[in-house]
C-alpha cells in the first residue's frame, strides 16, 4: 500500500493531508498490535511489514511536508537510537539501565515538534515505538524497523 500526492493512506483511512491545519496522517490503522513478533517454529521472528510495508508507507508520508521531517532530522533520531543500542551491548543487556535514555526520545521529539522541525506523525511514532519497547530485543527490533524508514527517505534536495 502507498500513499497518494495528498497524503491519503490506501487502505487505512486517513484523511488527506494538505498542511493546512487539517488532521495531519495517522500512522497505519494496527500498527504496532501485536508488537513487533510473530512466532514461527517456537521462535519469535521481526514481522516482515515492520521492514517493508510500514516503513515505505510512513516514508512516504514524512516526506510529503518538505519543510519538516527533513532526512538530516529524522536521522538524528535514528543515531540516538543507535547510541541507546550501543549503551545497551556494553551494559551487557541490562536493559533497565537503557530505558531511561530509550524515554529521553519523547520530550525530544516533543520539543522537535513545537519547533516545527518533525510533524505530530513523526512524534507519534517514536512516542508509540518507545512505549512498546520493553526488552533488548524489542530496542533490535525498533532500531531495524527505523532503519527501514530511514533507508526509505527520499534524499533531500539542495
Amino acid at each position: 500500500m502507498a500513499y497518494d500526492n495528498k497524503g491519503n493512506n490506501k487502505g487505512y483511512g486517513n484523511k488527506p493531508y494538505n498542511n493546512k491545519n487539517e488532521e495531519s496522517p495517522k500512522l497505519p490503522i494496527g500498527y504496532l498490535e501485536g508488537g513487533y513478533y510473530t512466532k514461527k517454529n517456537d521462535e519469535l521472528v521481526l514481522k516482515k511489514e515492520y521492514i517493508v510495508e510500514f516503513p515505505k508507507e510512513i516514508a512516504e508520508v514524512l516526506s510529503l511536508d518538505r519543510n519538516k521531517n527533513k532526512r538530516s532530522q529524522i536521522r538524528k533520531f535514528y543515531e540516538y537510537t543507535l547510541r541507546i543500542q550501543d549503551l545497551l551491548r556494553r551494559k551487557n543487556g541490562d536493559f533497565s539501565i537503557v530505558e531511561a535514555e530509550l524515554n529521553r526520545l519523547i520530550p525530544y521529539v516533543t520539543y522537535a515538534n513545537s519547533r516545527a522541525t518533525v510533524t505530530q506523525l513523526f512524534e507519534d511514532f517514536i512516542r508509540k515505538n518507545v512505549k512498546n519497547i520493553q526488552s533488548e530485543k524489542d530496542l533490535v527490533a525498533f532500531v531495524k524497523h527505523f532503519e527501514a524508514i530511514v533507508a526509505y527517505l527520499p534524499k533531500e534536495k539542495n
